[in-house]
């Protein structure tokens, strides 16, 4: 997943406009299912635990509560990061970043070129533990964020997306 041979200036870059129902091409670095697990078993784990205190607070029987835990748990690890996964695309236009995300509700956002104002990267501590740096895109209307990619990849998208938006100036 690598960006080498985007070109620097949109007019060089020879992309064909979107058509309708074309897909971003590029995907998230497959560290990102471990981020999403590791985030879903830790929520899950704090509903149970609450859950479970506020339950047996009721009378609810400790077994019916760990069992219905333990079945949420596993569903949410299992299948809502591959979900999101597989939703989850990208790309670079020569004009926009293209951006489509959702776990059941897919959303694609179009940022353009023209309305970058900064670009930098961040590795949290989970990014770090498992290798990963997000890119995060400013305009004046807020921010937009590309998760869990190659740090490597993740500098090189940020100095294209600055070099393009420059460009577009």
């Amino acid at each position: 997943m690598t960006l080498t041979g985007t070109p620097e200036r949109p007019e060089e870059a020879g992309v064909a406009p979107l058509r309708a129902g074309e897909l971003p091409r590029r995907r998230l670095a497959r560290g990102a299912r471990w981020a999403w697990r590791l985030q879903q078993a830790g929520i899950w784990l704090v509903v149970a635990v609450a859950g479970n205190l506020i339950g047996g607070a009721l009378g609810v029987p400790r077994a019916l509560l760990l069992v219905a835990a333990a079945v949420l748990l596993v569903a949410a690890v299992a299948i809502v990061p591959l979900l999101r996964y597989s939703r989850w695309r990208w790309d670079l236009r020569p004009d926009a970043i293209d951006i489509q995300h959702g776990t059941f509700t897919i959303r694609r956002t179009l940022v353009p070129l023209m309305r970058v104002q900064h670009v930098d990267t961040r590795r949290g501590v989970l990014e770090q533990l498992l290798g990963l740096a997000t890119v995060v895109i400013h305009t004046a209307a807020g921010s937009h964020t590309i998760p869990y990619l190659d740090p490597a990849d993740a500098a090189e998208l940020r100095d294209r997306i600055a070099a393009l938006a420059r460009t577009d100036a």
